[in-house]
């Protein structure tokens, strides 16, 4: 996923003994065989594939996002495990999100772990990371309606957006908002909304994991507006 993505590989490593399948790709010179105590130590889990590589980071900026009138956007704001913004990925990528604007952030979207609840979905998603301050002002700049999500119960509901809210048939171009579990999102977000929306619940538990709350949400959009 990270070659398809276009990230430059540094180093290669490989333990044969797992690793059997010849490296095809003439493109990996800097390839090094290395012992099983080696492999132990650098490696993250217990159940992997025999192959190490080293990949050069690349750097994300809000400007080259490209905006047109169906631009589909997702911001998170401080989410807190590195599993679930994985998982938020790994669903980005399946409903072909344009891009996920990260702030408030304090996870390494290259952490192990969310890299692995990505499958591979961190490398060819189009990420930005900024503070939200910023985030806001350029969606502002772009005239990006902003949908901020909640758990209270006197706001929009989410699956009656589209006849309040038709985004199909206004062709605006717009971000969904998303905040952490323990804390949802800070009071900027809510003062700069075109819309606040949350999922109904009916039952004693008053939030949903946030990766499956974010799944929710983003299909039921795309479902009334882009279908």
């Amino acid at each position: 996923m990270a070659l398809k993505a276009n990230y430059i590989p540094e180093y290669i490593f490989l333990y044969k003994k797992i690793y059997k399948y010849e490296f095809i790709s003439n493109f990996f010179r800097k390839k090094f065989l290395i012992s099983y105590q080696i492999y132990k130590k650098i490696s993250f889990r217990k159940k992997t594939g025999g192959i190490i590589a080293s990949f050069f980071k690349k750097k994300f900026y809000i400007k080259k996002i490209k905006i047109n009138l169906t631009t589909f956007l997702l911001v998170l704001e401080g989410i807190e495990k590195p599993g679930n913004l994985g998982a938020i990925l790994r669903t980005t990528e399946a409903a072909g999100i344009d891009a996920v604007l990260l702030c408030n952030n304090t996870i390494d979207i290259f952490n192990p772990n969310v890299i692995r609840s990505s499958l591979g979905a961190v490398f060819t998603n189009n990420l930005t990371i900024e503070n939200s301050e910023n985030i806001i002002f350029w969606l502002k700049k772009k005239k990006i309606k902003i949908i901020s999500t909640s758990v209270k119960n006197n706001i929009k509901n989410i699956y009656n957006i589209y006849n309040i809210y038709n985004l199909k048939l206004e062709k605006k171009s717009l971000a969904l908002v998303i905040g952490a579990e323990s804390k949802g999102l800070s009071e900027n977000w809510f003062k700069s909304s075109n819309i606040i929306i949350h999922i109904p619940m009916k039952g004693k538990i008053d939030s949903l994991n946030v990766s499956t709350s974010t799944a929710i949400i983003l299909f039921e959009i795309i479902r009334q507006n882009y279908n």
